[in-house]
């Protein structure tokens, strides 16, 4: 295949559509390392190569023909080096995202002229693929959504909500007006807006640091009430395997995995299948596999209540002798009501 005369920016943005949709984007600035680390692709700086090599950053530059980041595809993995000089200003997250173009956007395996070595591209090729680069790093670090609800617009503020530099700010301000058209031309509102519901959405109990999507009354890990706000959860508290209806897929008692059958109860041990709320007057029906509370009422859930799953704070290290459980208080911790603006501005 060869190389488009042209950007090709109508895939481009579906490309990173489907990025923000695949990794499930829904906190900025975008954490770039993270992404890299899930996919096991290879990441070094200059830095590293050079006190590797016992070289300056020049010969870098040189060797790998870029002064900002290069890539490299092995024939099985992946693996990124950038420029981390200092003097560039705040450029990692954008130079690392621009070579996760290349890769998302197939630039190093669809080209004939790629697969062996980039720096044999044409001065015409290698602006195509640039561009391409730049176009889906842009609409993946700010996308249209995001960007057009912030207050306040400016370059700079552009750039540290972002997390980007102001340079990379003007350009994603220049471009605006025509990504929105992409995004009607090619009819993605509605996809490109799910990531600015996943960020709006975000909710953390500041008691247990569970994370959710929901705006719930009562945290579904630990029962509090007002102990939810707007941001970040850092715990992931693990769900049982289920169907789409909620049903166990496996028996966590008896292990018996014949479980995708009529009525809610294991064959085997009797054990309830589906997580509910045991408050029969809540309205609230099959919960998430791993809420020991009802959100609605704060009620405790069949899972936690027939002890299958222990209370948050479970600490299995450290418990007293003749206890099989911590002791949870009867009644939830008092926390006052928390203002839940959010801070996007």
């Amino acid at each position: 295949m060869k190389i488009p005369q042209y950007a090709r920016y109508e895939y481009c943005y579906t490309k990173s559509c489907e990025f923000l949709e695949e990794f499930e984007i829904k906190a900025f600035p975008i954490n770039v390392l993270e992404i890299v680390h899930q996919q096991k692709w290879g990441l070094v700086s200059y830095s590293e190569i050079m006190h590797k090599f016992h070289c300056d950053r020049k010969t870098v530059i040189r060797i790998l023909g870029s002064s900002d980041g290069y890539t490299i595809w092995d024939g099985t993995n992946y693996s990124i080096a950038y420029n981390d000089d200092q003097k560039l200003g705040d450029r990692t997250r954008f130079t690392i995202m621009h070579e996760i173009g290349h890769i998302y956007l197939g630039h190093l395996l669809d080209f004939e002229a790629t697969k062996l070595y980039r720096g044999s591209l044409t001065k015409r090729e290698n602006r195509v693929l640039e561009n391409e680069a730049n176009a889906f790093a842009r609409n993946v670090l700010s996308p249209v959504s995001m960007y057009l609800t912030l207050k306040n617009k400016s370059a700079i503020n552009v750039a540290r909500t972002f997390g980007i530099t102001t340079t990379a700010a003007e350009a994603r301000i220049d471009f605006i007006n025509r990504d929105v058209e992409l995004v009607r031309h090619l009819k993605l509102s509605e996809k490109i807006m799910l990531v600015y519901h996943r960020f709006m959405k975000k909710r953390k109990c500041i008691m247990c640091d569970a994370q959710f999507f929901q705006k719930y009354k009562y945290c579904p890990i630990c029962g509090n009430k007002n102990s939810l706000q707007w941001g970040d959860g850092k715990m992931i508290y693990p769900k049982l395997e289920t169907y789409e209806d909620g049903k166990l897929k496996e028996c966590p008692i008896c292990q018996n995995e014949e479980t995708n059958i009529d009525g809610d109860h294991c064959i085997i041990c009797g054990i309830p299948l589906v997580n509910i709320c045991s408050n029969e007057e809540c309205s609230h029906q099959v919960l998430p596999s791993n809420a020991r509370y009802c959100p609605i009422c704060g009620g405790e859930t069949t899972f936690y209540r027939r002890g299958i799953l222990k209370a948050w704070d479970y600490d299995e290290d450290n418990l007293p002798p003749e206890s099989g459980f911590m002791n949870i208080p009867d009644t939830a911790m008092y926390i006052p009501d928390i203002d839940e603006e959010l801070p996007f501005n």
